[in-house]
Formats: C-alpha cells, sequence, structure tokens
C-alpha cells in the first residue's frame, strides 16, 4: 500500500498527533508498505523526527501573524490549522497530487489525517486522490466524510458520539483496543512486574506533554515536594518545551529527590518502573495504561475534558480538572490521599491495565490492508 499522513505538531496543539502518526507510520512500513507525510511548518514543528524515518512534503509557513479569530471558522478548532481552511485545502491537494505524480501513482490507497481542524469538506476535496481516507479523531464535534474514523479514547457513550457526524457506511474504530501504542509497550507489558514491586521502589514519572505550553510541570512537582515523601520523581519534557530552562533551574535545586529528562524516547522504561504518574491527559494516557500505571492528571486543553471526565468516573485515574484551575495544592492534596491509601492506587493499576492490551496498531493496519484487498 502507498500511504500519505497529513499530521501537524505545533506549540498550540502540542506533539501527540505527530508522534502517534509515527507510531501507525513504523507499523505500516514494517509490514512492508509505503508511507509518507504531508505537515505544516508551525512553530514546535517536527520535522527534523519524521525526516529521520520519512519523506515529508512541507506545507507553506503562515506568513504573517493574522488574528486566526477573524476568518471563517469552519469547526471548533479551525485555527489549529493557523491558515485559512481553502489554503489547507488546496495545498494538501496538491501535496499529494506531487506524490502521486513523482512515484508514479494512479492514486493513493489510504490517506490519513490526525487533525482536528480537518473535516468533511476536505476529505471531499481530497477524495478523488485516495482510494480511502482514515481520520483520527477524539473529539465527534464535526461533519466527516471518511471511509474509516478511529477514536481509540474510552467514553462513556462509545461509537453513539459520532452518530450525527458520519455517513452509515463509515466504519468506526472505537475505544483502546486501536490504540496506536509502539510495539515496545506490547512487548514491555509481557515483562512487568507486579505492581507491588513497583511500589516499593518509589518512583513517581511527571510527563504534561512534550510541549506544556501552561508549563504544568514546574506546578505539579512544586506540589509533589511539599508532600511527606520519600518519592523520587522522574521528570519528563519536551525538546520544544518552552520552559526548559525554568524547569531545569529548579530541578536542579532537588537533585536529592528529583531528575529531569529531556525528550526521551524510551517512556516504556519510566512507566514500567514508577507506581505512579502525574501528567497531562492526552495520547500517552494509553501508553500508562498498558503499563498498569495509576494516574493523577489535568486537562491542558478543552479537548481532553470528557475523555478525562469519563475514564476518573470509572477508575481509570484521579481527574483534578483543568490546569488552570487547579493549583500546587491541589497535587499535594490528592498525593498524599494516595500515600495514605495504598489501596488505591492498586486498584487503579488494575482497572488500567484492563483497558487497553498495546496491541491496537496491529488491529488497525490489519483493517487497513482487508479494506484496500476487499
Amino acid at each position: 500500500m502507498h500511504v500519505a499522513i497529513r499530521v501537524d505538531a505545533s506549540l498550540k496543539m502540542g506533539t501527540g498527533h505527530t508522534y502517534r502518526m509515527l507510531t501507525l507510520a513504523d507499523k505500516l512500513t514494517m509490514l512492508g508498505h509505503k508511507v509518507y507525510f504531508i505537515a505544516r511548518e508551525l512553530q514546535g514543528n517536527l520535522f527534523e523526527l519524521i525526516k529521520t524515518k520519512y519523506l515529508c512534503i512541507e506545507l507553506s509557513k503562515p506568513e504573517i501573524e493574522e488574528n486566526l479569530n477573524d476568518w471563517p471558522a469552519h469547526c471548533a478548532h479551525a485555527t489549529w490549522l493557523e491558515v485559512p481552511y481553502q489554503h489547507e485545502i488546496d495545498e494538501s491537494f496538491h501535496a499529494v497530487e506531487k506524490l502521486i505524480k513523482h512515484f508514479n501513482l494512479e492514486r493513493f490507497d489510504w490517506i490519513v489525517v490526525d487533525n482536528y481542524a480537518i473535516e468533511k469538506k476536505w476529505h471531499e476535496s481530497l477524495s478523488s486522490l485516495s482510494k480511502n481516507i482514515l481520520q483520527i479523531d477524539d473529539l465527534a464535534d464535526r461533519d466527516l466524510s471518511a471511509d474509516v474514523v478511529l477514536d481509540q479514547n474510552y467514553y462513556l457513550l462509545g461509537e453513539s458520539r459520532y452518530s450525527h457526524y458520519i455517513d452509515n457506511d463509515t466504519k468506526l474504530l472505537c475505544g483502546p483496543s486501536f490504540a496506536l501504542l509502539r510495539d515496545e509497550f506490547s512487548l514491555a507489558r509481557k515483562r512487568l512486574r507486579t505492581y507491588k514491586l513497583r511500589r516499593e521502589e518509589k518512583r513517581v514519572v511527571l510527563f504534561f506533554g512534550g510541549i506544556d505550553i501552561a508549563n504544568e510541570t514546574l506546578k505539579a512537582l512544586k506540589g509533589l515536594l511539599k508532600a511527606d515523601s520519600s518519592d523520587h520523581f522522574d521528570v519528563i519534557i519536551g525538546m520544544n518545551n518552552p520552559h526548559k530552562a525554568a524547569v531545569k533551574k529548579y530541578c536542579d535545586l532537588h537533585l536529592d529527590r528529583v531528575t529531569l529528562y529531556i525528550q526521551v524516547s524510551n517512556m516504556t522504561d519510566f512507566f514500567s518502573k514508577a507506581y505512579l504518574y502525574v501528567g497531562a491527559v492526552g495520547a500517552t494516557t494509553w501508553e500508562r495504561c498498558v503499563m498498569a500505571l495509576p494516574g493523577i492528571v489535568c486537562s491542558v486543553a478543552d479537548n481532553q475534558e470528557q475523555v478525562a471526565k469519563d475514564l476518573h468516573q470509572i477508575g481509570g485515574h484521579f481527574y483534578l480538572g483543568k490546569h488552570q484551575e487547579i493549583t500546587e495544592e491541589s497535587y499535594r492534596a490528592i498525593y498524599e490521599k494516595c500515600l495514605r491509601e495504598p489501596s488505591l492506587l492498586t486498584e487503579q493499576s488494575s482497572k488500567c491495565a484492563g483497558l487497553v492490551d498495546g496491541v491496537g496498531v496491529e488491529r488497525v493496519c490489519k483493517i487497513l490492508e482487508d479494506m484496500v484487498d476487499a
């Protein structure tokens, strides 16, 4: 198969979308398929990372600072594109067309889209260039015209969230059984030590995403360090974190309790050793759960709030609320509660492990192959 992936990373949207598309691309490549990326030059992009493995067509950088809110809003996250919607459609069309001509293809087998600002009009405009379109989504908040919609998150309402936004013949892949996780997570899961042993090692991992524009990392760490505990904190931030210097300065003051890591590629090592995760809700949620790792979490974007609430309701983590509404004291209080009542985390560990098995990307690739062969 020939697969084109349209995805971005930026200070506004973070890096999770690109990382999960790299996971899908790696699995497709391992299965013998050809994958190409299309991404826009936004501040905080991951071009260098993508290009270490894949050909990437770079869409133009937004020309000037404009008031994005003045543009017609085709959906709730329209401004994430940072260019007018028709400009996005036209430029993406030409990028896919360029790849088709360069590789002498009739058309692509799949176009995969992971962007909350792309919807039905984009799909319909590019449908002639691909046999199938896969839209990655979490929101169920806009009309889609894709052959497959993949939502890897857990919601109490499940597939019914999409009933008003898709055609009857659209195939829905919903839930953590389709979570796009790297192979290393399923392998690490098989070697995972008991939660009791991990608890005894007293390691807590903090990760608020690759960008963490609000610097929730520092707020949470200050709160946790106020608690009466002998735990060690592994703090992870991304290379594009705008608060990198401030976080490092604070961590250096607490070297006996804190270790800072910047842009790690071995998240499984941290999650498999820790007994508690403190961080944001996002793609990392399923990496945490497959490692049977309980969590204290906040939402750093409005689109994370519903899944955060729903997972809290079934005991998948402790959800504190929106990041701007919680304080250092919020983190200290729930952390001390976990220290006083260890059974809470033991139960949560079992719940997390039961939500996801780590082989979702294999399921998704098999479906894409079968639909092309049909």
